[in-house]
């Protein structure tokens, strides 16, 4: 999701500050899209970027039994903040260090519930990045430090601009709400634990190897120094009408988990200029405990994207995900969804509106009540 932190906004800190350009306003190796901020240059002509998110959803919860209306910290991404400097070593090299944080949180949508936790704050700052890259243009970049593994996001490559609200991870928007179980009138199944859209290792301290793209081609590998290691590859193309992209990846935890031993997945998306698009996403996670059956889930969504007005473009998107054995052997969770995300460019901003439903399923109990959910909010960039 690193799209959704396009718009950079700098603060004051050196010697001297100057407008970024359009020809140098991307820092090189880094996430930043389309900054539209200042870059900030001290006496080493080191120059900052300063981005961060705040996004805020009203979430409104059913489970067959209680109903709650919650305001919360976001869903697919959360609030947080961040720094990038970038240094030119040459004309060739570019040095990087990124810094990105979690904020602290106010009802953060994960940890909400019908459960009498509707409310809640979480006041620590957590670490997402912290790492040191160098970046050669005919090389390819070298990580080192916590940041994305090369199996990090190869399983939500997504055209139809509705990522935002409805993505291939339903624990995303209300993953603390339990299903309610009228065999017995208990709630301890929730919606994180029977939905995941298996993200590969994500982010962790590692080696990170990215090879310069190639005819449209990008190929990773990292390694995390405890055991585990990953590779990833993707590739985006156009054709005519149509726009391509798709994304793959293969991770190895058997030396740092107890329960699991490999896991792979990808996702692919293609959208024609008309704005229809279709996104598929699958991956497959491959137990260590005996007598557990590997979890995995399919998911695709058809997508229009439209510009009704000269604000921004709409996007609609429709889903249908299954989702097996991701909290015991049996499971089948099944999540279908309507997103709505309005664009706000010129202050590279969203507003979504999702309405999802969330059933489950068990070999030994079947009687579990729907979950309902419906989340209006909006993302913020600076």
């Amino acid at each position: 999701m690193a799209i959704r932190l396009g718009a950079a906004t700098a603060v004051v800190i050196g010697l001297w500050s100057t407008p970024m350009s359009a020809a140098d306003d991307e820092p090189a190796g880094g996430p930043i899209k389309d900054g539209h901020g200042r870059k900030i240059s001290n006496g080493n002509k080191n120059q900052v970027v300063v981005y961060g998110i705040v996004t805020r959803a009203l979430l409104y919860a059913d489970d067959g039994d209680r109903h709650h209306l919650l305001n919360v910290d976001g869903g697919v991404e959360n609030t947080r903040v961040g720094w990038i400097a970038t240094g030119n070593l040459n004309e060739n090299v570019t040095v990087i260090g990124h810094i990105e944080y979690n904020v602290g949180l106010s009802n953060p949508v994960g940890s909400v519930n019908l459960n009498g936790s509707e409310s809640g704050d979480d006041p620590t700052f957590g670490i997402r990045i912290q790492e040191v890259a160098v970046n050669h243009k005919a090389f390819g970049k070298l990580s080192l430090g916590q940041g994305n593994t090369a199996s990090t996001d190869r399983v939500v490559i997504d055209l139809s601009g509705t990522e935002l609200a409805n993505g291939n991870n339903p624990a995303d928007m209300a993953g603390g709400v339990h299903f309610f179980n009228r065999t017995n009138g208990t709630r301890t199944v929730t919606i994180g634990d029977v939905f995941d859209k298996i993200d590969g290792i994500d982010k962790d301290d590692r080696v990170r190897y990215d090879l310069p793209d190639i005819h449209g081609a990008n190929f990773a590998l990292s390694h995390n120094g405890a055991g585990a290691w990953d590779v990833g590859a993707g590739y985006g193309a156009e054709a005519g009408p149509l726009t391509m992209e798709a994304a793959a990846f293969y991770a190895n935890v058997a030396g740092t988990s107890d329960t699991q031993k490999d896991m792979w997945g990808g996702s692919g998306s293609v959208k024609h200029k008309s704005g229809l698009s279709l996104t598929v996403a699958g991956a497959v996670r491959n137990q260590k405990t005996a007598n557990l059956d590997d979890a995995y889930y399919v998911w695709g969504k058809a997508g229009y994207s439209v510009g009704l007005t000269n604000l921004g473009e709409t996007h609609l998107g429709i889903s249908y995900g299954e989702y097996r054995n991701f909290s015991q052997n049996g499971d089948k969770a099944k999540s279908m969804g309507l997103g709505i995300v309005q664009d706000f460019e010129s202050i590279g901003s969203h507003l979504w509106l999702l309405v999802r439903n969330h059933q489950l399923s068990r070999s030994n109990n079947n009687d579990f009540d729907d979950v309902f959910a419906v989340s209006l909010g909006t993302l913020l960039n600076f």
